[in-house]
């Protein structure tokens, strides 16, 4: 395991008033997510940069809570669904209705179709559900995204996200790389410029997808790279991983809405109720007498 792999970290420039974060996937978080299913090419890189985004954003959860970046339209993968937990707890799902997308990367517009890309931040049952929807009308994943923090969050903010297969001796191994950063509120340390946020963005601009992927730069020399002239500080990682929310408990309580007749229509030759986590793929065999209880 890389040591700067499947985390996301923190971070702020000396005397500017810009925060960001930094994340790296890869072996525990976005590579079993992706290749649990057989996604186009295409599908598996969007999906892959969605996860990216979601833990980019999501780390900024300082409770329990959950965040969620949706795709949903009517093309050939109609939807699309990246979560991310506090904690750092990450899982993903395309469904795919149209396989023959090619291998080459497409727009989001193109594999969604004509439709919405939205971010949901649930903080709990005491706390008010929050929501922002915007189309998919960028090039990238990253274009949308920005688009909906300047309209939505009205929080000037650029993104970069990379995704990529890394060949080992153990077969090719999928990466993610992410970088975001964002102008807030000066203060009397900090002050605030124009020219401070134009000059941060320019040297954002620079960071290259070779640069995001590439296992053997760990992040603190890559935000050196790009700020050294300013003086950067990046806080304690947070740790990246596969995690799915699915459980025999959760599944019973959902069957147990249906009738007794529903239920019986369901019964495979084994005599057992067939259930598979769409975003794990794990399959759950449950016995439906227990479902009755």
């Amino acid at each position: 395991m890389n040591a700067h792999d499947d985390c996301v970290s923190a971070f702020t420039i000396d005397g500017a008033p810009v925060r960001g974060r930094y994340a790296r996937l890869g072996a525990d978080s976005i590579h079993p997510i992706l290749c649990r299913h057989d996604y186009p090419r295409p599908v598996a890189l969007l999906l892959g940069e969605a996860l990216t985004l979601t833990a980019l954003v999501g780390a900024l959860l300082k409770t329990e809570g959950t965040l969620t970046v949706q795709a949903q339209g009517d093309g050939p993968a109609p939807l699309l669904v990246a979560e991310y937990r506090a904690g750092g707890g990450l899982r993903g799902y395309a469904r795919v209705v149209d396989a023959d997308v090619g291998d080459e990367r497409r727009t989001p517009a193109e594999l969604i179709g004509a439709g919405a890309l939205t971010l949901t931040l649930d903080q709990g049952p005491d706390m008010a559900q929050m929501q922002g929807v915007v189309p998919l009308e960028g090039a990238t994943l990253a274009d949308c995204a920005e688009y909906y923090f300047e309209h939505s969050e009205q929080t000037p903010t650029r993104i970069r996200l990379a995704v990529g297969e890394e060949v080992t001796t153990q077969g090719a191994q999928w990466r993610g790389g992410g970088a975001l950063i964002q102008r807030v509120a000066g203060d009397e340390a900090r002050g605030f410029t124009e020219e401070d946020w134009s000059r941060t963005q320019i040297l954002f601009a620079s960071l290259t997808d070779a640069e995001l992927l590439d296992p053997a730069l760990p992040t603190d020399a890559m935000l050196y790279r790009l700020f050294h002239e300013d003086g950067v500080r990046m806080a304690d990682p947070l740790g990246l991983r596969d995690r799915c929310t699915c459980d025999r408990g959760r599944l019973t309580a959902l069957l147990n809405r249906f009738t007794r007749e529903e239920l019986e229509d369901l019964v495979e030759p084994d005599g057992k109720l067939h259930a598979r986590c769409q975003f794990c793929a794990r399959l759950y065999l449950l016995d439906p007498a227990e479902v009755r209880a």
